[in-house]
């Protein structure tokens, strides 16, 4: 038999049996719809996970903070001292409400601060290519002479929210130069009000006056009013003077000597030492705008900062660490790059070994990722599955083109033809249903990705600024094949059955068969 023969043969008897062929070739075009769809989308998902979280490094990061623990204060009353007759049980209960009652009145202290000295040891680990210290306090700026009460934070040369809303200078160079870029807003609120004030501030010099933040004692007194109004400018003025003087007005109230001494020696406070209060002064290099409201919609770097003063994170960090009592309590937070993904989670082990907390976005994305990865892998066992129904009907129409065709093997038999080439043409045919059938489900699939990724972006501009600007859909050349191939061998394993079968009729019984 001629290989124009085997290819003729099964195009002619699939068309002679036009409408049970397209049926059937339907049932392979949507199995491989929904397969070609479901790993596109699996591909696509993935890689955008992958893309957002690599665009600021996000994958190499290692967050770090101190671990909190309450501060001991007094012991813990026991269960013998508690006064009043009563039972074991109650007794057990109040002893129980007591101790939980001092734990949530005692402050939390950090059990290893962020202190220089733990910095650079975060910063000595094996694989941490650099490390970038979260500042941020309050202060007084002073600019061409106008005092402002603000707030310096750190950030990275490389950030890059930063970098956009520049309107005038430059960002910096580096992590340690000794430089200050400000906000237009804070320029405003010093005086600079028109626009041609913003480019001349490049060049002069930003006044820094600093102070170690303490929590300030006294009582807390608030206004209530009975319409639940605010308060008005002048009455808190008048409650804060209240507050102001409770302290030295103790002895009007009907207390015991006993109680005014204890609540004054609660009162004392330290006296702040020079050390804790500083000054500095940086060049202005630049200035930066406000961020828009989609800016603030849209997806952010973490380290991205919004403040009036912004320092090189360095530089801020020596300016906090200036104060001794800052250097003894330490940062909030330092952020740790790491040179490559897989030695994130080494690092993130020492770290906690260490008595910090720890927290790396790699283990958020990963489980992201795992879990888009098994929501698309059922759907693809659903597509296999839809493939395999398509199979089954496949058998059938082949098991059906066999009994109606008996006469006409008979005779290829009686002229000739061998068992292995009836079993060919029959195998050919599933062959063919199986390539037509993935094809067009592939093309359908890759139609179809259009609107849907159409679709995914209007969903995603809904809650955040659009930010995919790949499409969702991938389809690399191993999915088409893969898809083809495996609607092909389906479909041919299908036909495997029924072509033995063909192979087995007796051409003697199929000549007489009507």
């Amino acid at each position: 038999m001629r290989f124009g023969d085997l290819i003729g043969l099964p195009l002619v008897a699939l068309w002679q049996q036009k409408s049970r062929t397209c049926l059937t070739t339907l049932g392979v075009v949507f199995g491989s719809f929904v397969l070609a769809a479901s790993l596109s989308i699996n591909r696509g998902v993935q890689e955008t996970i992958r893309r957002e979280a690599m665009r600021n490094d996000m994958m190499r990061r290692v967050m770090v903070r101190p671990e909190f623990v309450r501060a001991d204060s007094e012991s813990d009353p026991t269960r013998e001292s508690l006064a009043g007759d009563m039972s074991d049980a109650r007794r057990e209960r109040i002893h129980k409400a007591l101790v939980a009652g001092r734990g949530r009145n005692r402050a939390s202290a950090p059990r290893l601060p962020l202190t220089p000295e733990i910095i650079g040891n975060l910063a000595g680990l094996d694989h941490v290519a650099a490390f970038v210290p979260v500042v941020g306090q309050g202060g007084t700026v002073v600019v061409n002479h106008r005092p402002q009460g603000s707030t310096i934070v750190s950030a990275r040369p490389e950030d890059a929210d930063c970098r956009s809303r520049l309107v005038a200078g430059r960002f910096f160079d580096s992590p340690d130069e000794q430089a200050a870029v400000v906000s237009e807003y804070l320029l405003y609120q010093c005086g600079f009000l028109n626009d041609e004030d913003i480019s001349r501030i490049v060049g002069k010099t930003l006044r820094v006056e600093l102070s170690a933040p303490r929590s300030s004692p006294g009582f807390g007194v608030s206004l209530n009013k009975p319409d639940g109004a605010d308060t008005t400018p002048d009455e808190s003025a008048a409650v804060d003077e209240i507050r102001r003087q409770l302290p030295d007005m103790l002895d009007f109230f009907n207390l015991s000597s006993a109680e005014i001494a204890m609540l004054r020696a609660a009162l004392a406070r330290e006296s702040v030492s020079a050390a804790d209060e500083y000054v500095a002064e940086f060049p202005i290099v630049g200035v930066v705008r406000l961020p828009t409201d989609e800016e603030l919609k849209g997806p952010r770097d973490p380290l991205s900062v919004n403040a009036d003063v912004i320092l090189p994170c360095q530089t801020a960090s020596e300016l906090y660490f200036r104060s001794p009592r800052q250097a003894q309590a330490g940062l909030d937070q330092v952020v740790l790059f790491i040179d490559h993904e897989e030695h994130v989670k080494e690092v993130f082990e020492k770290v906690k070994a260490m008595g910090l907390r720890a927290n790396a976005p790699l283990e958020f994305i990963e489980r992201i990722r795992l879990m888009y990865a098994l929501i698309f892998g059922g759907m693809t066992f659903v597509a296999a599955v839809a493939l395999v129904v398509a199979a089954l009907g496949i058998a059938n129409t082949m098991l059906m083109s066999v009994l109606e065709r008996t006469r006409e093997i008979g005779i290829m038999k009686a002229v000739g033809a061998g068992n292995a080439q009836l079993i060919s043409i029959f195998v050919v045919e599933g062959g063919l249903i199986g390539l037509v059938g993935g094809s067009l489900g592939m093309l359908l699939a890759w139609g179809a990705s259009f609107p849907g990724d159409g679709w995914i972006r209007s969903s995603v501009s809904s809650d955040v600024q659009p930010f995919l600007k790949e499409s969702i859909f991938v389809f690399p050349p191993w999915l088409a094949v893969a898809v083809l191939l495996f609607a092909v061998l389906v479909t041919t394993a299908a036909a495997v059955y029924p072509a033995r079968r063909a192979a087995r009729i007796d051409p003697v019984a199929a000549l007489r068969h009507e």
